[in-house]
C-alpha cells in the first residue's frame, strides 16, 4: 500500500468477544478520488471505517494519516488536521436550524459565504427550518452541505445512501465529485452497487473479515468472483 495515501488502515483486526469481525482488512483514501468500500451487511465495513478515523481502537494493524503512523488514531485530532467523518447518523443537531449549522461551521473554521455549498446541496428553501422538521434525505443533504462548505482534506462517509431517494442522492454524488476534483480524498461505503460504481474511482471489497482491492468500477463489473458473490448478473456500467 502506498505511503502517499492521506488516510490508510492496513492489516486491521478487530474482535468483539468471540466474534472476529475483521482479521486482515485494509482501506485507504487517495487524493482526488472517490473510493467505495462495498460488502454485505456484517462484513465489517463500518467497523473498518470507524477504526480508520479513530472512532474505534483496532486489536492490531497499522494506521496512517497525512504521513504519520499511529497504533490508534483519535478522531478529534484527525478532525483538526483535515478529516471529516460522517457516520450513518449524520452531523446535524435537531433543535437548530440549517442556517445555525452553517454559521457554526463558519465560526469554527473561519470560512466565508456558504452560498455555494447551500446551493449544491439544495438547501436554500430550508435555511430557517429546524433540522428536526426535515426528512431523512434533507437532513443528509444538510450534513453533506456542511462537509462541502468545510472542504476537508479527507472525507469518510459511512453508508450515506441508506434510505435516500434519487432526489436526495444526486446532490451527495455531486458533492463527492466536487470535493475529489478539488484534490480531496473521499471514502464511502454501502450496498447500492449501481449508484456507488457510478460515483467512484476505486472499489474495495469487504468480505469474510478481510478486503480485496478490486480496482476501477469497470474492473469491478468484470471481476468474475466479485460479480458472482456480490454484484450479481444484473449490474452494468452505463
Amino acid at each position: 500500500m502506498s505511503s502517499d495515501y492521506p488516510l490508510a488502515a492496513e492489516g486491521i483486526g478487530k474482535s468483539f468477544g468471540a466474534l472476529d469481525v475483521l482479521t486482515s482488512a485494509s482501506v485507504w483514501a487517495a487524493e482526488g478520488e472517490v473510493t467505495v468500500l462495498m460488502g454485505r451487511n456484517g462484513s465489517g465495513k463500518t467497523t473498518l471505517l470507524r477504526i480508520a478515523v479513530g472512532d474505534l481502537a483496532p486489536d492490531y494493524g497499522s494506521l496512517r494519516f497525512l504521513g504519520h503512523a499511529s497504533p490508534r488514531h483519535r478522531v478529534s485530532k484527525l478532525s483538526r488536521a483535515g478529516l471529516c467523518y460522517v457516520p450513518q447518523r449524520g452531523l446535524t443537531a435537531p433543535r437548530y436550524s440549517v442556517r445555525d449549522h452553517f454559521a457554526a461551521v463558519k465560526a469554527a473554521f473561519g470560512l466565508g459565504d456558504p452560498a455555494q455549498s447551500v446551493a449544491i446541496a439544495g438547501l436554500g428553501p430550508y435555511l430557517d427550518q429546524k433540522v428536526a422538521s426535515l426528512s431523512g434525505g434533507e437532513r443528509s443533504r444538510v450534513s453533506f452541505g456542511l462537509v462541502h462548505y468545510r472542504r476537508p482534506h479527507v472525507l469518510v462517509a459511512d453508508e450515506p445512501l441508506v434510505g435516500l431517494s434519487p432526489k436526495d442522492r444526486d446532490p451527495l454524488f455531486q458533492i463527492f465529485r466536487d470535493l475529489a476534483s478539488d484534490g480531496a480524498a473521499v471514502v464511502t461505503s454501502g450496498h447500492d452497487a449501481v449508484d456507488l460504481l457510478r460515483v467512484s474511482d476505486a472499489v474495495i471489497w469487504s468480505v469474510a473479515g478481510t478486503t480485496h482491492h478490486i480496482g476501477t468500477p469497470s474492473d469491478a463489473v468484470n471481476h468474475s468472483q466479485f460479480r458472482r458473490e456480490y454484484l450479481g448478473p444484473g449490474v452494468f456500467l452505463e
